[in-house]
């Protein structure tokens, strides 16, 4: 597990990664956090840093859980971008044929057989982390949103007093967590996790729930006593990064002139727009009740949030945001990219593998676009010896970091 010093409260200043869901999108992320981290090697002159040497808590949401787990593990953004190479055949490729309706659209043992591979028989508390891990899961048996963290200080960590049949969520496997989180339902089955003896819970795809974008969950985390971690706020004192995986606004100009649209269409859209909407609600959020050293556009009322912070209010923290929308106008406006409909289509599907090596490259291009030095003044990385001196632990012996075995952060 971490070293306590991670989780240390009295500590000046934390900083926490904040990373979407979106199925193979995760590359575009991917993108983007390959630039984060040569952008940080670069301020802070030190070019063995990954990203789990300088953010106290790493989390996300399906495939953001992925991208988290990595992270927080010690991996370098080579190694996620290797291994979405890897994933995306591996799990939406061609295999034997699924009936709709009744199974899902892919076999989930393949995504179950990849994440096990990279992450190993590793628990919450056995896995080797460098730092702060959280994935948010959709738990369908109780209808409850789960966030997860490897936080020794979280609440049910070593189970619960009044109920001793409850496992500790230090023994859940880290695995199961993750596939868990990323269970998108139609395209995989749900899963099984052993939360009580004899009475698994049964838990889906975390973008089902409003924390799709899990930013605001994840302040919300490092803030409210409950959640164990009781860090400090202020602008100054933390800092929140969050990062997209192309999520465009989910528009129907069509339906103007269409009469009728069928009842399923509508369904899905609705499903659709509510994770677009949940995920602006968050940003805006955090955009006004923090300081932001760069504007994210909410719409054509709201762009930016700067100076809306109550007056009776201080900064709760700094906040900043990295996305590319997979719009036409968006690409062409801050990329350059004059991409067609049907390219852009393409890119937004969450289960087309063939698309990771532009989406890599778009995400790529908006860090590069995005991302300044400025925007982590005053934010140092932990120091190097606050973190765990032993490594290799907690990864699967098939699954070696590409990460230089940079000294422990």
């Amino acid at each position: 597990m971490p070293s306590p010093r991670i989780f240390d409260r009295e500590l000046d200043q934390h900083r926490v990664l904040a990373i979407d869901g979106g199925g193979m999108r995760g590359a575009l992320a991917v993108g983007i956090l390959s630039h984060l981290e040569q952008v940080l090697r670069s301020k802070f002159d030190d070019p063995t840093l990954v990203l789990s040497d300088y953010f106290d808590l790493i989390g996300g949401t399906s495939t953001g859980a992925i991208i988290a787990a990595g992270l927080a593990l010690g991996r370098d953004t080579n190694y996620l971008r290797e291994l979405y190479h890897r994933l995306g055949p591996e799990v939406f490729g061609s295999g034997a044929p699924r009936v709709p309706l009744f199974q899902s659209k892919f076999d989930p043992r393949k995504l179950a057989g990849v994440i096990h591979r990279e992450l190993g028989d590793f628990t919450l508390e056995t896995a080797d982390w460098r730092t702060g891990f959280a994935a948010v899961a959709k738990r369908v048996d109780t209808g409850s949103v789960w966030v997860l963290s490897n936080c020794p200080h979280s609440r049910y960590w070593n189970g619960d007093k009044a109920s001793p049949d409850i496992k500790p969520n230090k023994d859940y496997s880290l695995a199961k967590i993750v596939q868990a989180s990323a269970a998108a339902p139609f395209y995989f089955d749900v899963v099984s996790l052993d939360v009580q003896e004899h009475k698994p819970g049964v838990f889906f795809d975390g973008a089902m729930t409003p924390y799709n974008n899990p930013v605001l969950q994840l302040a919300m985390a490092a803030l409210v006593p409950q959640y164990g971690f009781r860090w400090a706020a202020g602008a100054e004192r933390l800092l929140v990064v969050s990062v997209g995986t192309g999520q465009a606004r989910p528009e129907q100009p069509a339906w103007v002139n269409q009469p009728v649209v069928l009842p399923a269409w509508k369904a899905i859209h609705a499903l659709t727009a509510l994770a677009y909407d949940t995920s602006q609600l968050g940003i805006s959020v955090m955009q006004w009740l923090g300081e932001s050293p760069q504007r994210w556009r909410i719409n054509g009322e709201v762009f930016g949030l700067e100076g809306a912070l109550p007056r009776c209010a201080e900064a709760l923290w700094t906040f900043v945001r990295y996305d590319a929308p997979l719009s036409h106008d968006w690409l062409k406006a801050n990329l350059g990219e004059d991409f067609r409909p049907a390219q852009i289509a393409s890119l937004a599907k969450m289960d087309d593998h063939h698309m990771v090596p532009e989406l890599f490259r778009v995400g790529r291009k908006a860090g590069i676009g995005l991302i300044q030095p400025g925007h982590f003044n005053g934010f140092d990385p932990r120091p190097k010896e606050e973190a765990p001196a032993k490594q290799g632990a907690g990864v699967a012996p098939n699954a070696a970091s590409s990460a230089p075995a940079a000294s422990s952060g």
